[in-house]
């Protein structure tokens, strides 16, 4: 079998694994549900589909960057952040034939080249928070994360189930507790409204440590979903 440095070259740049390190092993995925994952072939336990076979990497991405893969820790090569371990899934095609995709390194089908690696983001395959902040998944497996940067100020982001950003039509968010006298839970009801990419509110005079009670609603014929996220200090922005 070749060296696995010849396959490992993505289109945004090449990417150079060690020359000892092993292809990871086949798994099996739904083609409806790929967060149905097994280590054997069979048929998926919510719609009886036949799994079909599926190569999961552990790799490093970065947080925001989300299409970014580098097969060692490192730094984002367009914003510098650092890099996080995510899962992704690993095939091989062709430079020319982007169609071509197969689950082993070889030949193009088509004009015999030597296939390249390609890095495909998986459901679920990031739960790493993007801003230092509190992250969680929700019911319908989309994710919000709340920061606390400063005095007074909660940020709220969505992402969707592959850990990109995005702000649902219809979505609402609302805080219903703060941190009251003696440090108990008072009721509230602070708004979020949106700014730029994420939404904001403002929670005057709070000391830290600080847990608050969130509520969303993903969208508008949605129910609402609490989420309480605790802080310790204020996030701190990775770099």
């Amino acid at each position: 079998m070749p060296d696995r440095r010849e396959f490992l070259a993505l289109f945004a740049g090449a990417i150079v694994a060690p020359p000892d390190r092993p292809l990871p092993p086949t798994s099996w995925t739904c083609p409806m549900h790929p967060e149905v994952v097994d280590n054997e072939k069979g048929t998926c336990p919510i719609c009886k589909m036949a799994l079909v076979p599926i190569k999961l990497d552990l790799v490093w991405s970065c947080p925001i960057h989300v299409d970014v893969t580098e097969l060692d820790a490192g730094r984002c090569r367009i914003c510098r952040r650092e890099l996080v371990r995510v899962v992704k899934a690993l095939s091989f095609t062709c430079r020319i034939h982007a169609k071509v995709n197969e689950l082993e390194p070889g030949k193009c089908p088509l004009c015999k080249r030597t296939l390249v690696a390609k890095y495909s983001l998986r459901p679920h395959g990031n739960h790493n928070p993007k801003h230092g902040g509190q992250f969680f998944m929700a019911p319908n497996n989309w994710h919000v994360e709340v920061t606390h940067p400063a005095p007074a100020i909660f940020r709220l982001y969505v992402y969707d189930d592959y850990s990109r950003t995005f702000i649902p039509k219809g979505f609402t968010g609302r805080i219903i507790a703060v941190p009251g006298p003696a440090g108990k839970s008072v009721d509230a009801s602070i708004p979020f409204t949106r700014a730029g990419d994420y939404l904001e509110a403002r929670v005057p005079k709070l000391a830290l440590p600080a847990t608050i009670a969130v509520k969303v609603r993903f969208q508008t014929d949605d129910q609402e979903y609490r989420f309480d996220f605790p802080f310790l200090d204020y996030s701190k922005e990775p770099r």
